[in-house]
């Protein structure tokens, strides 16, 4: 690690996270080796070689919430499927082409959660056919949670935001952050294995992300997974992306705060020399996944002499 010269190539590493970036990383590969797995979802295509994990959207392109940070956009690029019989369609047609897994996404209710009811009789005969199942939960309900664990879903991804005010403001939720621990209450107790999301920036700047991670340590997880407010898409103006060195600060604090677990890169974050440094630094701090990697990350990873697996499924996917 000392050979790389970091502070040189990215201003406003100071020296002190730079130790703690060194930190985090030797905890890192102590636990779990030195090693990285690269992932590549089902919506994305990457050289040519497409995911076999496809995403799904059980309200279409429709969300009530309407988020400032998405307004519904983040659907578009997602199978609409409204009804099993939809869904057992393209189910049988990836089973034959060797899809992995399927994820369950969609547009919220206005009350934050997102509404899998009428698909979920159908989960035990996808379950049936080999197929493992993540779920985005939205701020989930403790009826959606039940049903969501009666109907074997393998594993719920959850956002998880720290400020009341980005709640109310971004997401529109009016009832702040009690909706979302109410919601991870939820969920935990109805025994799902949960997949937290810190979603780095989302306010247009650091607000609530270091609140959001304290609140986890109340609950039992195995992975977590780190997404970055992209601009394009974001709270309704034009914002310039979180500064490279405050993302990979959150991200070492998570590792501070949660070493004895798997942390990820996912893969919502900008593109461009962003995606490239960001990826750098998340590599020099021990992540363990990375989804949507670039050239760049894999001569990066070569450099820290790092075990190189790749699979085309979700990075949440245990």
């Amino acid at each position: 690690m000392d050979n790389l010269q970091r502070t040189s190539e990215q201003p406003g590493i100071s020296k002190t996270l730079e130790e703690r970036i060194g930190n985090s990383a030797d905890v890192s590969w102590r636990i779990f080796g030195k090693r990285i797995v690269f992932y590549l979802p089902g919506m994305f295509t990457i050289n040519g070689e497409q995911g076999k994990y496809p995403a799904i959207s059980v309200t279409g392109a429709e969300c009530e919430l309407h988020c400032k940070h998405c307004r519904g956009k983040l659907l578009k690029p997602m199978f609409p499927v409204r009804t099993s019989d939809e869904l057992l369609s393209l189910a049988e047609k990836w089973k034959s082409a060797g899809v992995k897994g399927i994820l369950l996404s969609g547009g919220s209710t206005k009350d934050g959660f997102v509404p899998h009811f009428p698909l979920l009789s159908l989960l035990p005969k996808l379950k049936e056919m080999g197929f493992f199942i993540s779920a985005h939960s939205g701020f989930a309900t403790r009826k959606l949670a039940k049903a969501l664990a009666d109907a074997g879903v393998d594993q719920v991804l959850i956002d998880v935001v720290g400020d009341d005010e980005t709640m109310r403001d971004v997401l529109n939720i009016r009832d702040g952050i009690k909706v979302l621990k109410d919601s991870l209450d939820a969920l935990f107790s109805a025994k799902l294995v949960v997949v937290p999301h810190i979603i780095i920036g989302l306010k247009g700047k650091i607000s609530g992300e270091y609140k959001a991670l304290e609140i986890l340590k109340d609950y039992p997880f195995d992975i977590i997974s780190y997404v970055v407010l992209m601009p394009a898409v974001a709270i309704g103006k034009r914002v310039k992306p979180i500064p490279v060195n405050q993302a990979i600060e959150i991200i070492v604090t998570g590792r501070e705060l949660f070493p004895g677990i798997e942390h990820s890169l996912g893969c919502a974050r900008p593109r461009g020399k962003y995606r490239r440094d960001i990826e750098k630094w998340a590599l020099r701090a021990g992540i363990n996944r990375m989804a949507l990697w670039s050239e760049e990350s894999i001569e990066e990873a070569k450099k820290l002499e790092l075990e190189i697996v790749f699979k085309k499924t979700c990075c949440s996917v245990l």
